[in-house]
Parts: C-alpha cells; structure tokens; sequence
C-alpha cells in the first residue's frame, strides 16, 4: 500500500519567490508567480509515495500545472489534489536517490523554486529481530550484501538483501555506512549523506536506510585536501574565500575524465566567531555549495568544537547532526579512507565571548580518545591488509622534526593499529604550513591551508595570500590510479607548475625602519626579521620549496657551473612583509607573525647579475623551472598572483 509523506518531513525551506530575485528556469510571464511552497529539504521514501506540498499564500500553483524534477534526468509529473493551502506529487517509479531542482511548469513556462534531496528506499519490511537500530543499504532499489555499517562503536555488515541490524547504546545518536567501493552516496550539496540521526531512547528500534548510487572509474580518481578554511565572516574571508572556489571549480570541470572528490582537513569554521559573527556550520556550507561536481567528505578540527558548550562530547553534538560523524571511514576504489577526530576538547571553564554571550574557555589536547582506537580495530578488520590506506585528522601526528605531536602513548597506539599496512598516507593541517614525514610505514603530509594566514596576508596585501612558513594558500591534489599515488599541491589562482618562489637577497634590507615606520617604538621592537634586517652583499639566493621532502632534487646552474644547495631554517622574507610588518605598521597586533620554515634553502652565486637556472624535480618526475635574472628586485609586488 502506497503512502504519503508530509512536505514537513526534516528541515523544510520556506520559497517567497515574490520577495527579492525570481528563479525561472525559461521567460515568465508577469502574470505568472509562485511564492510560499513549503519544500522539503530532504524527501526520504518510496517510489509511488505521494508527497504533499505546503503553500503558504495565494500565489500557490493553478490547475493544469505541473511539477518538474531536474537531475540526471528530468521529470515532468502531474499535480494531484490541488488544494488552496497543499498539493502533492507522486514519486515516478523510475527516480532514484539524489539532488534535483524543483519547479512549476505552467504551459511552456518553467519557475525554478529550489532544491531538494530524493533519498529513495526500497520500503520492504524488515524485522528488527531484537536490535535497536537496523535497516538496508540499497542501490537503484536492490540491496547491497557487505556494506559496513556503525555507531560509532558497533561495527557491522549488511546482508545479501543488504539489511543490517545492532544493538547499539545510541551513545553518538547516529547511523552511518562505509561507502562501499563502486558506489558513491546521494549528496546534499557538498555533503555525502552518509549518517542518519537516532532520535529515539535505547529501548525503542529505530530505522535507518542508505541509498548509494552506482558509478564506474574509480581506480583512477582524485582527491582534493582541502586544510584549515576558516571562514568566520571577517578579514574580507568570503571574498577571498571565492578565489578558492573558482579555483576548484575551474580544476574540476577540467578534469572530467576520472571521479573527483574533497576532503576537508578540519577548521573550516571559527567558533569564536560562531556568536560574534553569526557564521557556524550552517553559514560554512551554504558559502561552500558553491563549490560544483564533486562531494565533500569532511574532517573535523578543534575550531570545529563548540566554545558554547561544556566538554568533548557536547562541543561536537551540533556538528554531528549538521556536518557529519566525528570520525568515520569510506572506499574509493581500491582504497580505504579514514576520517578521525584527534581533537579531545576540554572545555570546563566559564567565560563570555566578546559580545558577552556565556561559554567556555576554549581548552583541548592533541589526543584520540579511546573508543575511536576500538572502533578503527573493528573498521579495519573488513580491510584487507593489502589495502592502501588514506588517514585524516587535523592535528599532525608528527612534527616537522619527526617528533609526536600527540602524547608518544597515544600516537603510537594509532601507529600499532595500522602497523600492517605497507602504504598509508596520512593527511593533516592544523599548522597553516606545508612539511612532509615519512615514519615506518605512515606517510604524513601536513598540507597547508585554504585560508593562508587566516586570511590576513591577502587582506594586508592583496594578492600575496600565503602561510606563516611562506607557503601559498591553497590545496593538495591527490591523484590515486589503481594502488599508484601521486601529489601535487596547487596554490590557489595558480597553475601547478608554480611550486616555489626565489629571493635575491642582495636586493633585501627587511628592517623596522623600513617597513614599520610608522608603527610604535614597541611594534618596532617586536619586529624580528632575523638576518633579512641587514645589507647583504654575498650573491646569495634563497628558494622556498614549499611541498618538498627529502625525494625531490634542487638543481642551480650558474652557466655551466652547479652551485651548491644547502638547507636552511629561517623565517619566510615575503611572509614578513606582506603580513608581519604591515600588521605592525599600522600599531595591530601580529598574532600570526612569521615562523621559521623548513623549506627554504640557499645558494651562493658568483656575482651580483648572474643568472640562474633553477630545476626542481619531485618524486614523480614533475618538473618544475625558472629562468631567474638577476639582479632580482625584492617587493611584494613582484610575487603578487
């Protein structure tokens, strides 16, 4: 028997299109407008439900109208039932899970009203048999035996009809699969719909379906890390912030010929500024569904927890039901993705934001706790220990001297657990810096940021957007063929082939007088452009290498003559100028200031005017070059993109 499903089913979008802009999808006569149909966000049921529409207003549809779904494919159903204050459409039997513009046909005219996301069951009745949570993981209406499904804490595996049930103590409130390899999930914008919320107490069974959708190609797919976004409403951030999105947009509609995705490496919000600001998650999001053809699977950081809130498990309770799970795991071809949470928030301490709203100092450590150690146990037990794996977090496990940046106990019980893996790659942010750690059988790319310096270097100097070791904003490219990995990181406006920078330091004199002339004699004094401070005569040149590890080759022809590279351990000179120095000029506070960078090193010409062949070769026999004249004037409108 078929059923209806109420349009007030989840979060619902009220439509005004007659408030501010119209959405038409072809010409609209005046005469014809839609406003206040009440629409889903999400419908979730069977092929044949009806579904009702709330209308709010007079200005709903008129009889002969139609519906218009439009995804991968369009479909044009009929209006039943059509009432003054509701009217409902049948689900064709041929539509399956996703997202889809909605819109009122009206003869040959079509207004576009919104979207909303078609999760689609199979509707066959399942016997708890017991268990407190169940379901079925179907695709195209069948279901899918071996799809790994938890809590949390349980782990499980659906049947050959693709049914799964547990008992679970509803700890976390939620349900999520492991997206099986070959299959993608629906999306609701960027965000794979992968966990289903539990609202019911622990006595009470409950019910949660997954839809995935067939797709083809995945041996050769690529992944986008995306680290520390930080977008709080402030320092122009969503200005700049629509830099990177063309950027990706540009990448991923240039890249059709394998599946691409995203990964989000944590702090993509600012909880300071949750309140203060009035951008959370939810504001987070709708910035980044402007960001086209590609799903987004999302690491969680500490800026992620909430200041509002007492403790590691309140601190996450809205992030779980907005963003996703905590920590959770999914397959892309031949490869095993795990997403973890190494952020133990501690907040206990009463304070108030600075608009006077109560909440918590903010107060974590680098630590994964230890229910994630026994579900990630029970995770990998279904993968085979062939499997290359993909590790996320935001804290790095390592520093860039190859130290534990957790406690050494901690890290080295993740180590323990993934120690039978021979290739796993584990990516981090956290630092806004880019450095490289190979450790036994753990790869680590700490792979910069999004948001550079917080989005202040750009904002003190457009168009030098770069981090606090000199690295340019940006994001990584993972490209993963078959069990072959290969990287590149690509800054953002940039084309990849820009992968490091030269100083001419005989053009250099970074000096307070010079660059905070106008600030404080205390601004003056904080200022610590180390050796760049003094005239310097000795033909030397600096290159900042900012992705490199101990693979790559540095090679400097002066003519026929090689000069020698040597390492350093110094402060970024650009860094200094476009961010430190302007902060302190105008008597601001450099919260951000420069850091020494691992990545920079020296050669010593000849001569003051020679020029230099400068070659850089990764591990992949990527090439990259600059024909560097010299002498080079140092400004920071010479390295502006």
């Amino acid at each position: 028997m078929k059923t209806r499903l109420s349009a007030l089913l989840g979060l619902t979008i009220l439509v005004l299109a007659a408030c501010g802009k119209k959405e038409v999808d072809t010409n609209s006569s005046s005469d014809f407008v839609i406003s206040g149909l009440v629409i889903p966000e999400t419908i979730e049921g069977r092929t044949g439900d009806d579904i009702d529409i709330k209308v709010v207003g007079s200005k709903g549809p008129q009889q002969g109208d139609q519906v218009v779904l439009t995804g991968n494919e369009t479909f044009t159903l009929d209006i039943k039932s059509l009432q003054k204050d509701n009217f409902s459409f049948t689900i064709p039997e041929t539509l399956y899970s996703g997202e889809y513009i909605f819109s009122i046909q009206r003869g040959q005219e079509r207004k576009r009203i919104g979207k909303t996301l078609f999760v689609i069951t199979s509707g066959i009745e399942i016997d708890p048999e017991g268990a407190n949570v169940y379901g079925q993981v179907s695709a195209e209406g069948k279901g899918l035996k071996d799809v790994v499904v938890s809590d949390g804490h349980e782990v499980t595996v659906t049947d050959e009809n693709g049914i799964y049930r547990f008992t679970s103590k509803k700890y976390h409130k939620y349900v999520f699969m492991s997206v099986p390899s070959g299959y993608e999930p629906v999306s609701n914008g960027i965000l794979p719909v992968i966990h289903k919320q539990l609202t019911k107490d622990q006595s009470t069974p409950e019910r949660a379906d997954f839809s995935l959708i067939p797709v083809s190609g995945q041996n050769h797919s690529t992944v986008l890390m995306m680290g520390d976004i930080h977008l709080a409403n402030r320092t122009d951030d969503r200005k700049q912030f629509v830099n990177f999105v063309n950027d990706v947009n540009d990448f991923v509609s240039t890249h059709t010929d394998r599946p691409v995705y995203g990964l989000t490496l944590g702090d993509m919000t600012w909880d300071l500024y949750w309140e203060v600001n009035n951008y959370s998650y939810r504001e987070y999001l709708r910035d980044a569904n402007t960001i086209k053809g590609i799903k987004i699977y999302q690491t969680i950081g500490n800026h992620d927890h909430s200041m509002y809130e007492f403790g590691d498990y309140n601190s996450v309770k809205l992030y779980k039901q907005i963003i996703a799970p905590t920590y959770y795991s999914f397959n892309i071809g031949k490869v095993h993705y795990v997403v973890l949470d190494d952020v133990e928030c501690t907040n206990s301490k009463k304070t108030t934001d600075s608009k006077g709203n109560p909440c918590y100092e903010r107060d974590y450590n680098a630590y994964i706790v230890e229910e994630q150690f026994n579900w990630l146990e029970k995770d990998l037990s279904h993968v085979s220990k062939d499997t290359p794996l993909v590790i996320t977090m935001h804290i790095p496990l390592y520093n860039e001297d190859g130290t534990y940046r957790p406690t050494p106990s901690n890290a080295k019980r993740l180590e323990s657990l993934i120690a039978g893996y021979p290739q796993v790659h584990l990516y981090t942010a956290h630092t806004h810096r880019i450095y490289n750690i190979q450790h036994d059988n753990i790869y680590e790319h700490n792979a910069g940021s999004v948001c550079g310096t917080w989005w202040w270097s750009a904002k003190e100097t457009p168009g030098v957007h770069i981090g606090q070791d000199g690295s340019p904003a940006g994001y990584t490219i993972l490209d993963i063929n078959g069990e072959s990995f290969s990287w590149e990181f690509k800054a953002t406006g940039s084309p990849t082939s820009y992968q490091f920078r030269t100083y001419d330091r005989n053009t250099m004199e970074i000096s307070a007088e010079k660059y905070v002339y106008a600030g404080s004699a205390a601004n003056k004094n904080n200022f610590e452009p180390d050796f760049w401070a003094q005239p310097n005569s000795d033909n030397e040149v600096y290159i900042n290498v900012w992705n490199y590890d101990p693979k790559w080759e540095i090679s400097v022809m002066e003519g026929s003559t090689p000069l020698t590279v040597k390492a350093m351990n110094i402060k970024d000179p650009l860094h200094l100028v476009a961010y430190t120095a302007k902060r302190l000029n105008s008597n601001n506070e450099a919260g951000f200031a420069t850091v020494p960078s691992m990545h920079l090193f020296r050669v010593k010409a000849s001569t003051p005017d020679s020029t230099l062949d400068i070659t850089i070769k990764d591990q992949f026999g990527h090439t990259y070059t600059e024909t560097m004249k010299r002498p080079k004037v140092f400004s920071t409108d010479m390295y502006k993109k």
